[in-house]
C-alpha cells in the first residue's frame, strides 16, 4: 500500500487531506512538525511527503533540504505545501532544495491527487531505472569477467602452446646449423637468419601473452603487476614511469586486482598515446580499510567538461563502479593530469 506521511499543524487541513486521500485507499501518516516527522523517518519510509512550509518548530524548506541529503531517502518524494501565495522564485528555491513539487492552499481535491500520483509515477519510472541500471552493472561486470577469463584462456594458449612449438623449431634449427657437415656459408648465414627470426617470434609471443593476461597478476599480485608495466613503459616508449607503494594486497581479491590493473593499464596507454609526458608517477596505498592509487603525468592535459562523453573515460568510470571504486579525474592544461581510483574495503 502506498504510504504517506503528512507534515502539517492546521488541524482543519489535515482533516481535509484525510477526506481527499481515503478516495485513493493511501495509507496515511501524520505527524505535526518537525520533531514528529524525523521521529516517523526513523521507523517507516513514506513514498510521498506532504510537507508544510510553516511548521511551529521548523522551516519546511530546510526539512527538505535535510531529507533529500539523505541517501536512505532519496527515492521519498516531497511536496512542499505553502499556505501563501508564492512566486516563481520560492518555488524554484524549494525545487532546487530537492522538492519534486510544490502545492498552494487552498487547492482543489483532484489537484492534489494529481500532483500526488504524479510523483509516484516518477517514484515507479526511478524504481524501474534503477532495477535496469543495476542489470545492466551486473551484466558488464558478468561480460568483464568472461573477457577477463578469455584473456586467460589465449594468454596460456599463446604462450604455452604456440610459444613451446617455435621454441622447438628454434631448437631444429640451431641443431641443424651445429651438425650438418659441409654447410656453405650461404646455408649458414640462412639458418642464422631463422633462428633470429624464431626468437624474435618467441619474444613477441611472450609480449602478447603478457599484454592479454599478466601471469604475475595471479602469482605475485596487482604491485608486481604495475611495476612490470612501468618498466614496460620506459623500455617501449622512453617515458620515465616511476611506482611506489604502502602496505600489501593481499586483502584484495583477484578479481578486484585485476580491475585495479586494467584501469591503470587504460589510463597509462591513454597517457603514452596523447599527453605528449616526459614522467608518469604512481602510487598505491593500501590499508585495512582503503586502496588508494593515483597516476599522475606531466602533459599536455585536456578540458574535463569536454571529455565527459569520451568512451575511455566512460568504460574507466565503468570498471571503478563494479568494484565500488571512486574515480576522481583532474586535468590542468599544459600542466598534466592526475587520476586517482578509492576502494573501501570495509
Amino acid at each position: 500500500m502506498t504510504r504517506i506521511l503528512l507534515v502539517d499543524d492546521d488541524v482543519l487541513i489535515i482533516r481535509l487531506y484525510q477526506v481527499i486521500l481515503k478516495s485513493e485507499s493511501f495509507k496515511l501518516d501524520i505527524a505535526v512538525s518537525g520533531k514528529e516527522m524525523f521521529a516517523f523517518l526513523e521507523k517507516q519510509k513514506p513514498d510521498v511527503i506532504l510537507l508544510d512550509v510553516v511548521l511551529p518548530d521548523s522551516n519546511g524548506l530546510d526539512l527538505c533540504k535535510q531529507i533529500k541529503g539523505d541517501l536512505a531517502f532519496s527515492s521519498v518524494k516531497i511536496i512542499l505545501v505553502s499556505g501563501e501565495e508564492v512566486s516563481p522564485v520560492q518555488i524554484a528555491e524549494g525545487i532546487e532544495l530537492g522538492a519534486d513539487d510544490y502545492l498552494v492552499k487552498p487547492f482543489h481535491p483532484r489537484e492534489l491527487l494529481a500532483r500526488v500520483r504524479n510523483c509516484l509515477k516518477l517514484k515507479n519510472t526511478e524504481a524501474e531505472l534503477r532495477h535496469a541500471n543495476t542489470e545492466l552493472k551486473n551484466l558488464s561486470n558478468h561480460l568483464q569477467d568472461i573477457r577477463e577469463e578469455e584473456r586467460k584462456i589465449v594468454a596460456r594458449e599463446v604462450q604455452e602452446e604456440i610459444g613451446q612449438l617455435i621454441a622447438a623449431i628454434k631448437m631444429d634449427i640451431d641443431w641443424l646449423a651445429m651438425n650438418l657437415p659441409d654447410t656453405s656459408e650461404q646455408q649458414k648465414k640462412r639458418m642464422e637468419h631463422a633462428s633470429s627470426v624464431t626468437k624474435m617470434i618467441i619474444e613477441r609471443i611472450r609480449r602478447l601473452a603478457s599484454s592479454l593476461r599478466p601471469s604475475m597478476i595471479d602469482e605475485l599480485g596487482l604491485f608486481a603487476a604495475l611495476e612490470w608495466k612501468c618498466r614496460k613503459i620506459k623500455e617501449d616508449n622512453g617515458i620515465p614511469c616511476q611506482f611506489s607503494y604502502e602496505g600489501d594486497d593481499q586483502a584484495l581479491s583477484i578479481e578486484v586486482k585485476t580491475t585495479i590493473f586494467r584501469i591503470c593499464q587504460e589510463v597509462l596507454v591513454n597517457i603514452v598515446q596523447h599527453a605528449s609526458a616526459t614522467r608518469i608517477v604512481l602510487s598505491a596505498t593500501v590499508s585495512n580499510k582503503s586502496f588508494f592509487i593515483n597516476i599522475s603525468d606531466d602533459g599536455k592535459g585536456f578540458e574535463l567538461n569536454q571529455q565527459k562523453s569520451k568512451l575511455g573515460l566512460i568504460g574507466i568510470r565503468e570498471r571503478a563502479s563494479s568494484i565500488n571504486g571512486k574515480l576522481s579525474i583532474n586535468s590542468v592544461i599544459s600542466k598534466g593530469t592526475d587520476v586517482s581510483l578509492f576502494i573501501p574495503l570495509q
